[in-house]
C-alpha cells in the first residue's frame, strides 16, 4: 500500500500530459446559438479543413494536428440553424471569422461574448481582436503581442480606406498611405525583438509590396531580419526566394520593349512613347473593366493639370477591336491610345507582374519604372513625390 499514493501521483501525471502529436481546442462562446457551425482552416486556404464541429450550449471542441505552427482562420456560421430555428430577427444570424497560430497541445479559447468578435468582411473590426484569446500556442501568445500594438494603426488603415472608397479623395488615401509605412517600421522592429520563425514569417509578408514601389535596399533590411535564422524550413527558404523574384520588380527596373497597335491600325514600339525630358504614364485598361473606366474622370484631371509634364498613353488589353473601339467613342479620352495584341498582353503581365486592371506604370524620362499602382489616388501621390 506504500506504493500507491506513488502510483496515483503517476498516473494523474500522465493524466494530464498534454497531446505532442495532435492539438484539442475546446472554446467558450457565450451567447452563441446552438449547432453554429465552426470551421478550423488554414489562413487563405479555407477549402483544406483541419477540424470542423458544432457549438452547443456555448462551447466546442476540435481535433486536428499541424506539423508545425499554423495561421489559423476559424469561422462560425449559425446560418443552418437560423433557419431551422423559426426565427425572424437577422439580427440574431452571424458570421464570425477570427485568425490566431494553432500548434499541437491542449488549447483553449474564450471570449465573454460571440457579439464581442470581430464579423465578417466589410464589417470586420480589429479593435475587437483584444476580445478573445487562445492560450496553450506560444506562436499564438506572440502574435496577440503584434496584434494588441498594431490594433490603431490597422483600425487607421481600414478606415481611412474605406473613407477613401467613398469620397475618392487623395487626403483620405494619404492618411492611408501614411499609417502603412508606420505600420511598416511597426512590423520590422517586432520581428526585430522576437525569435518566432512562423510568426515572423507571416508579419513579413505584409511587408512585401507592389512591384515597383520599392527599392533594393527596402528588401535588403527585409531580407537582414531573417540573417540570423540558420533554420531550413520550407517556407522561409520560399520567404527568401520571393525577395528574389522582388528584386526583378525594383524601381529603376527598364521598361520592355513591346509592340502595341494604333487607332489607325500601325504597329508601332511602345519605347517610341517615351519622351526626352518628360515623364510617361501608362494605363492598361480594357473596355470590359468598370473599375478602369471609372478612373477616367481623374485620369482626365491629372491631365488636365499635369499634361504638360507627362506624357499619358493608355494601352488596352481587349481581345476584340471592335469592343476597344466602342469604348474609345464612349469614354473619347483626350491621350494616345493603343491596343496591345494578346502576346503583348501575356509579355505585360509577365515582365511587370500584372495581375489585375487599371495598373498604372509611371516612366522616368531614362525610360525606368519608379511606380506601379492600380488606384488613381495612388497615382496621383506619386507624381506629387516624383516632378
Amino acid at each position: 500500500m506504500k506504493y500507491l499514493p506513488l502510483l496515483l501521483l503517476l498516473g494523474f501525471g500522465a493524466c494530464q500530459e498534454k497531446p505532442k502529436d495532435h492539438f484539442v481546442l475546446r472554446g467558450t462562446i457565450p451567447g452563441a446559438m446552438d449547432s453554429t457551425e465552426i470551421v478550423l482552416s488554414p489562413r487563405g486556404k479555407y477549402h483544406d479543413r483541419i477540424a470542423e464541429g458544432y457549438i452547443i450550449n456555448g462551447k466546442f471542441e476540435l481535433q486536428g494536428k499541424t506539423n508545425q505552427p499554423v495561421y489559423c482562420h476559424l469561422s462560425m456560421n449559425n446560418q443552418d440553424a437560423f433557419s431551422h430555428s423559426g426565427l425572424t430577427d437577422q439580427s440574431l444570424c452571424k458570421y464570425v471569422e477570427i485568425d490566431f497560430f494553432v500548434e499541437n497541445g491542449e488549447l483553449t479559447f474564450q471570449t465573454p461574448h460571440i457579439d464581442s468578435l470581430p464579423q465578417s468582411f466589410w464589417r470586420y473590426d480589429v479593435r475587437k481582436e483584444k476580445n478573445y484569446s487562445l492560450k496553450g500556442s506560444s506562436a499564438q501568445d506572440i502574435f496577440f503581442e503584434y496584434q494588441q500594438q498594431s490594433i490603431p494603426l490597422r483600425h487607421e488603415i481600414r478606415t481611412s480606406r474605406n473613407t477613401y472608397m467613398q469620397t475618392k479623395r487623395v487626403e483620405d488615401f494619404k492618411r492611408q498611405q501614411e499609417a502603412q509605412e508606420k505600420l511598416e517600421k511597426q512590423i520590422m522592429h517586432f520581428i526585430r525583438q522576437h525569435d518566432n520563425l512562423p510568426v515572423n514569417l507571416h508579419l513579413a509578408q505584409q511587408l512585401l509590396k507592389e512591384p515597383f514601389t520599392y527599392n533594393q535596399i527596402y528588401l535588403d533590411q527585409v531580407n537582414q531580419l531573417f540573417n540570423s535564422y540558420q533554420d531550413t524550413a520550407k517556407a522561409l527558404k520560399d520567404f527568401r526566394e520571393s525577395l528574389v523574384q522582388a528584386s526583378a520588380l525594383v524601381q529603376g527596373t527598364p521598361l520592355q520593349e513591346e509592340k502595341i497597335i494604333t487607332t489607325k491600325g500601325d504597329t508601332i514600339k511602345l519605347t517610341s512613347q517615351i519622351q526626352n525630358g518628360k515623364y510617361t504614364l501608362i494605363d492598361f485598361w480594357a473596355s470590359w473593366c468598370m473599375p478602369c473606366r471609372a478612373s477616367f474622370p481623374h485620369l482626365r484631371k491629372m491631365y488636365e493639370q499635369r499634361g504638360n509634364q507627362i506624357n499619358f498613353i493608355s494601352i488596352s488589353i481587349d481581345k476584340a477591336e471592335k469592343d476597344w473601339y466602342k469604348a474609345l467613342d464612349e469614354e473619347k479620352l483626350p491621350w494616345p491610345q493603343f491596343l496591345g495584341s494578346s502576346q503583348t498582353a501575356k509579355n505585360i503581365s509577365k515582365n511587370y507582374n500584372i495581375k489585375s486592371i487599371p495598373t498604372f506604370l509611371l516612366i522616368n524620362p531614362d525610360g525606368k519604372i519608379i511606380f506601379s499602382g492600380h488606384d488613381s489616388g495612388e497615382l496621383e501621390i506619386a507624381l506629387e513625390k516624383n516632378l
